[in-house]
């Protein structure tokens, strides 16, 4: 998955500083109970998506942080964990009454790291279960997911250190446990999205990723990737990322069916990275990613052929019980929609979540949702 951390250090402290702050305001009414706040200065996204998602039986997932596996060092886990927490309780109180209100998102990516590393391994566990525990308290049953990758460089051409399967096994299975997460979502191409990547070679990490899953009792799923990059082998791919020209594509139909197989093996369920920016079949601006990568621009008519092939695909085999599908894939909120209408902005959202549901999704996987809380845009 194309990871984008959109705030630095200060940035994250302001989010986690308005948290807090914007938390007290809220909750000064001398109990403990949180109450919705309504903002009536603009269309709230995340109220219009929540409330077309139930119209249409769809599920949702919202992130919970902006700042990707950005935090470690620079902020204490307690403070993190403690406005985390506080931020969940506020977020429910604002949407959880929703039918389709069934997931959160960790949205924390980290670099892979090792089982002799206590102190981060610590640190983590410390703000996962925090942030799980918030989550469960205000919504019984409620799903906690995160998305990890793992590293394919086993030459370390890229300066990333090459860990065993087994050491992904090891750390996931103790993270998971002590924090109790429900669902882990292994993106399956590596941090590396290269596209000469065999399906043999992520066999032995999918393997290490279920057996950390059983071991915690979570859920194992695939988080298949529908973007990747065009090179034929590493000397190619370190000079496209050298002169930052990195060709990303559409992954070939024929080749992601074997992918959707490949991961039907392993997990329980398949979500996806990739309909944005590179199968939109929605041309106009929207609350959603433009149609690029590393500043890549993807045609319009690529992306509507790329969301043809796997409607087409999805069409042909639904009935099949045997057949595997995505059920929801990463959509990034982008703040697109300045200026619109209410009746402007639902409209293109429930054309977006029309043609998702057209394509067999059942879920929607919104992130970047801190960034469109009504509270901490309107203080």
């Amino acid at each position: 998955m194309k990871r984008i951390i959109l705030t630095g250090f200060l940035g994250v402290a302001l989010v986690l500083s308005g948290f807090n702050a914007n938390a007290s305001r809220v909750t000064s009414s001398g109990n403990n109970s949180t109450s919705r706040i309504t903002v009536e200065s603009e269309p709230d996204l995340l109220e219009i998506i929540y409330h077309i998602a139930d119209k249409k039986g769809m599920k949702v997932i919202s992130d919970i942080n902006v700042a990707g596996g950005d935090l470690y060092g620079k902020l204490d886990a307690g403070t993190i964990a403690d406005s985390m927490q506080q931020y969940i309780r506020q977020y429910h109180a604002q949407y959880g009454r929703h039918r389709s209100f069934w997931g959160w998102y960790l949205n924390h990516e980290l670099n892979p790291v090792k089982t002799s590393d206590k102190a981060q391994s610590a640190f983590w566990q410390q703000v996962w279960k925090a942030a799980v525990d918030a989550c469960h308290e205000v919504k019984p049953g409620s799903q906690v997911t995160i998305s990890p990758f793992f590293l394919l460089d086993k030459q370390q051409f890229r300066g990333f250190e090459y860990l065993q399967p087994a050491e992904y096994e090891q750390w996931w299975a103790e993270a998971l446990k002590a924090a109790g997460i429900d669902i882990l979502m292994l993106q399956d191409s590596g941090a590396e999205h290269l596209g000469f990547f065999t399906m043999e070679e992520r066999r032995a990490f999918f393997q290490a990723f279920k057996n950390a899953c059983s071991k915690a009792g979570s859920q194992f799923w695939l988080n298949v990737e529908t973007g990747e990059v065009a090179a034929k082998d590493w000397k190619e791919a370190l000079e496209m990322e050298k002169t930052h020209q990195r060709k990303w594509v559409f992954t070939p139909i024929d080749r992601l069916k074997q992918k959707l197989n490949l991961a039907a093996e392993y997990g329980e369920g398949i979500v996806n990275w990739g309909y944005f920016p590179l199968m939109n079949p929605i041309k106009e601006e929207g609350p959603w990613p433009s149609g690029e990568v590393d500043g890549q621009p993807i045609s319009f008519a690529g992306q509507q052929k790329a969301y043809h092939d796997y409607k087409t695909y999805y069409q042909q085999t639904r009935r099949s019980k045997n057949t595997p599908h995505i059920r929801g894939t990463l959509w990034m909120l982008r703040e697109n929609y300045k200026g619109w209408s209410k009746a402007k902005l639902t409209a293109a959202i429930t054309r977006q979540i029309d043609a998702q549901k057209a394509a067999g999704f059942d879920l929607l996987w919104i992130t970047n949702t801190p960034q469109h809380v009504s509270w901490l845009k309107h203080p």
